[in-house]
């Protein structure tokens, strides 16, 4: 690891160690020695949040859904996951799988350019080591930056958005860098190869025709629920591609997640949200996903517990059942 400004790694100028780690994963401080499968990133941000007119809180996300236990929680001696076992399927998952938590990014508090900066360095660099890139929020705004350095590493990437809302705005009162509009920017990259919104239930009309000129695959909340996820992702996802795929917990009928930024009534509930995410799972290759907008602005246990779980069910989906229990 080289040496950054004033003696300290250059890793150590864009991350900084958890004092907990998800999923009781092993720590890594040093990317570049990172050697694991899957690789979690804390992105303790909520400078996208549009502030007074929606609360803040994403900032805690990932504090917050490290301090949840779940089943998944034992290192085997050798360091991949002990996995856990889903009585609901009768098999065991992610046994064998070596996780590891990298840590937080360190946020430039103000500094909007170096704070993603930082968030992209570090996404390219755990990409460049071959993990799955697992970043939990913070604001939706992280899935620009978070993505940018998958997809320098993967690219062209298809991107698969699951959310109430299009975040689909070229900026919003001057600023194009909100939590609702870092679809836009994924949708610029030129490793960014196309993109499908799912779940959308609240949209405004300029966005609306925003993805129909630009040609944005998208899906609203009665049609996931009239159509099925199966067929959904069948028509809207392309195969055999590359995705990198970005969820906002506020998919969810609003009731499952009160402490999310912005709640909405009407959406998925959480099987049929697992469904979706096992049906994109088996569509195409996964090279990174961020779940982003659990809060800290309104106290509630369950919503960083579903959001931990949503990590889970959608990483079993990935790997698979552990062979030697099918």
């Amino acid at each position: 690891m080289t040496a950054g400004p004033g003696g300290h790694s250059s890793d150590e100028t864009i991350i900084r160690p958890a004092t907990r780690t998800f999923f009781g994963a092993p720590p890594t401080e040093d990317l570049s020695a990172l050697d694991a499968q899957v690789a979690f990133l804390g992105v303790p941000w909520d400078q996208g949040v549009i502030i007074p007119f929606i609360r803040s809180g994403a900032y805690a996300g990932p504090r917050l859904v490290r301090e949840t236990r779940t089943r998944l929680r034992d290192t085997q001696p050798d360091g991949t996951s002990a996995g856990w076992f889903d009585i609901e399927a009768e098999r065991h998952y992610l046994a064998g799988v070596r996780l590891a938590d990298c840590g937080d990014v360190l946020v430039a508090g103000g500094d909007v350019a170096l704070s993603h900066e930082r968030i992209t360095t570090a996404t390219r660099r755990i990409s460049e080591r071959g993990a799955l890139v697992a970043a939990v929020g913070g604001d939706h705004s992280i899935s620009f930056p978070v993505g940018r350095g998958v997809a320098e590493v993967h690219g062209p990437v298809d991107v698969v958005h699951i959310d109430a809302h299009a975040d689909f705005a070229d900026s919003i009162y001057g600023s194009r860098f909100q939590h609702g509009s870092q679809l836009r920017r994924l949708f610029e990259l030129p490793s960014v190869d196309h993109i499908a919104a799912l779940g959308l239930r609240s949209v405004d009309r300029d966005q609306y025709e925003d993805l129909r000129r630009l040609g944005v695959a998208f899906a609203s909340t009665a049609a996931l629920l009239d159509e099925g996820p199966t067929a959904i992702v069948e028509r809207l996802v392309r195969p055999d591609r590359g995705l990198y795929v970005s969820i906002d917990i506020d998919v969810l009928e609003g009731a499952l997640v009160p402490a999310t930024t912005l709640p909405e009534p009407g959406g998925l509930d959480y099987r049929g949200l697992r469904a979706l995410l096992a049906a994109i799972a088996a569509r195409g290759r996964i090279v990174g996903f961020d779940i982003v907008e659990t809060s800290a602005a309104q106290p509630d246990l369950a919503t960083a517990m579903t959001t931990a779980w949503l990590m889970i069910h959608f990483l079993s989906a990935i790997f698979g059942p552990t062979a030697e229990t099918e």
